[in-house]
Parts: structure tokens; sequence; C-alpha cells
């Protein structure tokens, strides 16, 4: 092909595509888009919770034949079924075994879904429900090919892109935040596992030092509790040595008052025969008073002891308390957290998507480049690639391709 229809093909090219890119709009799907339940894909995570037997609470993958190995009941399909389908099969069947328990079921992470074709950056992303082609499209940088200029337009996008990333990072660190507050109140080792669907080497560091800063702030927090527990116990110790002393000191002490009371008795009955003096009596006496005055006083050194024991009783059960509550205050704030921001990520990809439908280039619209969709997705356990719109749902464990066609009119008007 001469140069020049080379060239005259690539400016229809690039007309095409943006002419088409304006053309897209977000808000046609999103009203149908939240009524139908998520129906789960291989691929996904599921978290079970059985409310009766904490040992049959955990975290299930869904294989890739669209089942998840459950304890006692085997194997489960839960592929192409909501949540409360998945719920309610699993309680009846634990039911005909157990008595008494009940079973819920959440999505704690979905499949990724993939973008290949004319993107500028294609790979592995995040899933959410809801999610169209168009939301896709954009996440992936929009068309590869590039333009000459840089418009205002483009320069909204890539900041657009920038508070993306930057939102997405917030909304990652505060989950890591979140399981780490959760480890604290369950008195429980802090765990994370980076997610998988890590868009660039630079995004994984990044987040393995959220994770590592959280690790270390964990690890700071409870080396300081076991410190202080630590101290108590040793208190507590020196305040039992002490009372099992005093204990004993008072029961000498109780013997010796015996032995100086029957001294005095006898004293007394010599006394009243006259066979000794009243002053031998007298001494005798005084003697058992200042052994029952000690006797008092040692009294009160035990009861001062065995209260500093109950203190320090109660300053043990409240620095766990105190960690507890802090933990629950603070997860708390960070649910309405990871709320806002997800509905922020949401926003700015739309507003991604409404800036590259803008970014069109060109005085005329009768000569487009076609922008296709077609997705590959397991049907009936097999791969198959079907055709997509730019509305069209994008389910879990989806890879999108997207690909420029050009019109056969504008391939013959080029080539002459």
């Amino acid at each position: 092909m001469p140069k020049k229809s080379r060239a005259r093909m690539y400016s229809f090219l690039m007309a095409g595509a943006f002419s088409s890119l304006l053309m897209f709009s977000f808000t046609a799907p999103r009203a149908y888009a939240a009524e139908a339940p998520y129906k789960i894909a291989s691929g996904d995570v599921l978290l079970i919770t059985v409310y009766g037997d904490t040992g049959l609470t955990g975290t299930f993958p869904v294989s890739v034949d669209g089942t998840i190995a459950y304890p006692i009941l085997g194997n489960i399909t839960v592929y192409n079924h909501t949540i409360a389908e998945i719920g309610q099969t699993i309680t009846q069947s634990l039911l005909q075994h157990i008595p008494g328990l009940s079973a819920s079921v959440a999505v704690k992470e979905y499949a990724p879904v993939f973008v290949i074709g004319d993107v500028q950056k294609p790979g592995k992303y995040e899933y959410r429900p809801g999610m169209i082609a168009l939301e896709l499209f954009a996440l992936s940088g929009g068309l590869r090919q590039a333009s000459d200029k840089l418009d205002t337009a483009g320069i909204q996008l890539v900041a657009a892109r920038q508070e993306y990333a930057d939102t997405s990072l917030q909304l990652f660190a505060q989950d890591v935040k979140r399981a780490r507050l959760e480890a604290e109140l369950n008195e429980k080792p802090f765990e994370y596992d980076l997610a998988s669907g890590i868009d660039t080497i630079e995004d994984k560091s990044d987040r393995q030092q959220v994770v590592d800063s959280e690790r270390k702030l964990f690890d700071l927090r409870l080396s300081a509790l076991e410190s202080e527990a630590t101290a108590l116990q040793a208190q507590k110790k020196n305040y039992e040595e002490e009372i099992t002393t005093l204990e004993q000191s008072t029961q000498l002490r109780n013997d010796e008052i015996s032995l100086l009371e029957q001294n005095v008795k006898a004293s007394q009955s010599l006394v009243d025969k006259g066979l000794t003096a009243q002053s031998t009596l007298r001494d005798t006496q005084r003697q058992l008073s200042a052994m029952r005055r000690d006797a008092l006083e040692f009294g009160s050194f035990l009861a001062r002891a065995k209260q500093n024991e109950n203190a320090i009783e109660q300053r043990l059960l409240a620095l766990r308390d105190s960690r507890s509550n802090d933990a629950a205050k603070d997860l708390r704030d960070i649910d309405l957290d990871i709320i806002r921001l997800r509905k922020k990520m949401a926003f700015i990809a739309q507003t991604m998507g409404e800036i590259g439908a803008a970014a069109q280039r060109v005085s005329s619209r009768d000569e487009t480049v076609k922008l296709a969709f077609t997705v590959v997705r397991v049907v009936d356990g097999e791969y198959r690639e079907t055709i997509l719109s730019e509305h069209d749902m994008i389910r879990a464990g989806d890879i999108l391709r997207a690909q420029l066609e050009l019109p056969k009119q504008v391939v013959a008007k080029a080539e002459n």
C-alpha cells in the first residue's frame, strides 16, 4: 500500500476510534445492572459463616469446575448460583447431620477479569459487581493507538487515572488495617495475603509496604501489651508471695498469743495463791497486749496485700478489654471509610469513561472506526467467545477483547 494511502487509513482509524468513544455512555446499563443478584463464577472465593459451629466457618475458593470442597458435605456446586441459594443449600444439608445450624455466604474475593486487544494496558484487573465492558475498557487506558498531540481531555484522563490508582491504594490500605484490627480484636495472629489482581510490579511493591507497615504496628502493639501484662503478672506474683508470708507470720503470732494467754492464766493462779508477785502477772499481760497489737497490724498488712493483688487482676482484665474496645471502635470507622472510598472509585471510573468519550478530534462523523468487544468466558465447562456491546455486563473471570474494525468503505477509500 502506498505511504499516502497508509497515512490516510491511519487518519481514518484515529478519527473513527475517538468518534466511537464519544458515543459511549455509562448511564444506560446501571438501571438494570444493580437489579440482578450476583451469580458465583469460577475463581471467586467464598466466605461461609456457620452459626453454631465455628469449625465449619472459613474461606473456600471456587474451582474451575464450579465447585467448592466443604467439610462434611464434600464438593458443592456453586457456579451460576447466588449467595442466597448457596447459603440455603448448605444450611439444609448441614441440618441433616447437625441440628440447629445455619449458614450465611458472602463473596470474599471476586475472580479477576482480563483485557486484551487494542488497549493501552492489557492484563488483569479487579472485578466488581455491576461492571460493564466500557468501564473495564476505560480502566485499561482506552485505545492503544496514541494521538500526536495531547488535548485537555487527555490530560484530564491521566489525572483521573492517577486519582483512581491513589484511591485504590487508599482502599487497599484500609482493608489491610481492618485485617490487623480484626486480629487484635479476636486475639489472633495478623495475616494478610496480597491480592492476586495486581497490575504492575510497582503497585505490588507499594501494597507490600502497606502490609509490612501494618504487620510492624501489630507486632509493636502486641509486644507492648505482652510487656505490660508480664510486668503486672510479676507484681501479682510478688503480692502472692507477700500474702503467703503474712499468713504464715499471722499463724505463728496466733500461736504465740495462745501461749501467752496460758501464761497469763497460770500467773493469775499463782498470784491468787500468793506464790508469785503481782508484777510478774503484769509483765505477762503487757507481753500479751503487745503481741495482740502486732497481730492486728499484720492483719492490716495482709488485707492491703490482698487488695493490691485484686487491683492487679483488674488491670490485667482492663488491659485486654481496652485493646479489644479500641479495635472495635476503629473497625467501625474503617468500614465507613471503605464504603466511601468504593463509591469514590466507582465515580472516578465513570468519569474516566466520560472523558474518553469526549476525546474526539474529527469534524465529520460519517467515516468512523468501529470498536468491537468480544468476551471469552466459561459456558458449561468450556471457554466460548461471544460478541459484547459496550453496555453489556462483565462477569467475574471474563476475558474482554477490544478490537478496532475498519469499515469496508473506509478501506476502499484509503486504497484509492
